[in-house]
């Protein structure tokens, strides 16, 4: 390489060592300038060269302004080649090449058409619009002339309006003249003046549109949206009753836009309550994440507590079954029992004062203390509570009626009984139900012993034994 480079510039020799020459290098520098400056001012053409692709003939009425390397060619909006050449035709008619990136060429479809578009409304730059068409397989690489159309400026258009849409339109910019005049320039300044700061995010926006494959991605995109638009406008009608129900949409958001309104103003204060609610839980998600080392075991033991539990369910699933049952009659006693607890309370109320106060004195009194009758029972006592009594005769009741180991059935009737115990008491002349009467209360004649359930009472000389309330005289006896 050194020697290469010696040969091309090099020169005199001085002290046995060749030199450089300095009008070989300054003219290799010259060189590489201009072809330098030739490269920069042909970007594009040279791209174009380095970059593989197929090249494509387009016939049009006229070139209608269309500059080799320098008018793009595009498919729905998006870059996919360059205009190479521009050829006019002895016929006036002119044929364009166009080189296309990649495989896009593949993309066009059978029958694919072109439209020279202006980049702007007021015309300027132009681009080839080709526009995919036909049905799936190769293109020939040729769109012949009746493909093909060029582009409506906005002069013809403003040939074909009458002179009274004219006026109208020259009555409108001079009111948009009158607006900007009246701040409305000072407010495009402003937004010109604040634009660049939001350019670098929109632009990153856009790169981001363009997908991961920027040469294809979009261009999908763009696609799919063509046929969603066929989608909505077939069957006739189908974009219209769309159209109709935003209308009736839009009319009810109009109608209830003071609703909307108050929303919006309390969006911030919910939004500050959410993030205060979020940095709980940031603390709560912190705590979890220092104890789930810890919970981790017993989760790893739950699986054996649900494989045990199944049986349980399965057992307990007939009785939740019929408390079903149970809980639709209990509804039924719940819903009457606020009447009854009403009632249950006129009860109390009358129960509560001199009912209570009369079973708390004479009533308790004369059950919790032993027996000492007066008046006609004056010969009746006993040393046991009265509640005791009371209680020796319920458990003798079952007495009432016994059977002996023959089987015969004794039968004792606990009757008070006059006449079998007039000889063994002195009359009186009284009348036997006092004669009888006096037998059972009078102490000297008739006092037995207080016995405990199931004894018989003694008998003495003169307290012969009687059966009394459960009791009997012997087991074998009448």
């Amino acid at each position: 390489m050194k020697n290469f480079f010696m040969k091309i510039f090099g020169g005199e020799v001085v002290h046995g060592h060749r030199t450089l020459s300095a009008w070989k290098l300054g003219a290799g520098f010259l060189v590489v300038v201009l072809i330098v400056g030739w490269g920069v001012f042909n970007k594009a053409k040279v791209t174009t060269w380095l970059t593989p692709g197929e090249t494509i003939k387009v016939h049009f009425a006229s070139d209608y302004r269309l500059r080799p390397y320098f008018s793009q060619a595009k498919v729905s909006f998006v870059p996919v080649g360059m205009v190479t050449g521009v050829e006019e035709q002895p016929d006036r008619t002119a044929v364009v090449s166009v080189k296309l990136y990649s495989d896009n060429k593949g993309r066009l479809g059978t029958e694919p058409s072109a439209v020279i578009r202006p980049t702007t409304l007021l015309g300027g730059n132009y681009f080839l619009d080709l526009v995919p068409g036909g049905g799936k397989g190769a293109f020939n690489g040729e769109i012949p002339l009746e493909r093909t159309h060029l582009p409506v400026e906005l002069d013809k258009i403003a040939r074909a309006f009458q002179p009274n849409a004219l006026a109208g339109m020259k009555g409108t910019l001079e009111k948009f003249d009158n607006t900007l005049q009246g701040g409305g320039r000072e407010a495009l300044q402003r937004l010109a003046a604040d634009a660049p700061g939001s350019l670098k995010p929109t632009s990153q926006v856009l790169d981001a549109l363009r997908g991961t494959n920027p040469e294809r991605d979009l261009t999908n995109v763009v696609s799919g949206l063509e046929h969603a638009s066929q989608a909505l406008s077939e069957p006739k009608g189908r974009l219209d009753g769309i159209l109709s129900d935003l209308a009736t949409t839009s009319a009810m958001f109009g109608r209830r836009s003071a609703d909307f309104s108050t929303t919006l103003d309390e969006l911030p204060a919910a939004l500050h309550s959410a993030n205060k609610g979020f940095n709980r839980l940031n603390t709560t998600l912190d705590v979890l994440d220092d104890t789930v080392d810890d919970i981790r075991p017993s989760v790893q033991q739950l699986d054996d507590t649900l494989d045990h539990i199944d049986p349980v369910l399965e057992h307990a699933r007939p009785v939740v079954s019929d408390l079903r049952d149970v809980l639709h009659d209990a509804r039924e006693v719940l819903h009457d029992l606020p009447g009854n607890v009403d009632d249950l309370n006129d009860v109390l109320d009358d129960l509560r004062g001199p009912v209570l106060d009369r079973v708390n004195g004479p009533v308790s009194q004369l059950i919790l203390n032993p027996f000492h009758g007066t008046g006609p029972y004056a010969q009746t006592d006993s040393n046991k509570p009265l509640f005791k009594e009371l209680a020796y005769a319920v458990a003798n009741l079952d007495r009432t009626t016994e059977q002996n180991k023959d089987g015969s059935a004794i039968g004792f009737e606990a009757t008070p009984w006059a006449e079998p115990f007039e000889g063994l008491v002195q009359n009186d002349g009284q009348g036997r139900a006092e004669t009888a009467t006096r037998i059972l209360t009078d102490s000297q004649r008739l006092n037995p012993a207080i016995q405990s359930p199931g004894e018989a009472p003694a008998a003495t000389q003169n307290n012969p034994q009687i059966p009394l309330l459960g009791g009997s005289s012997d087991k074998g006896g009448r």
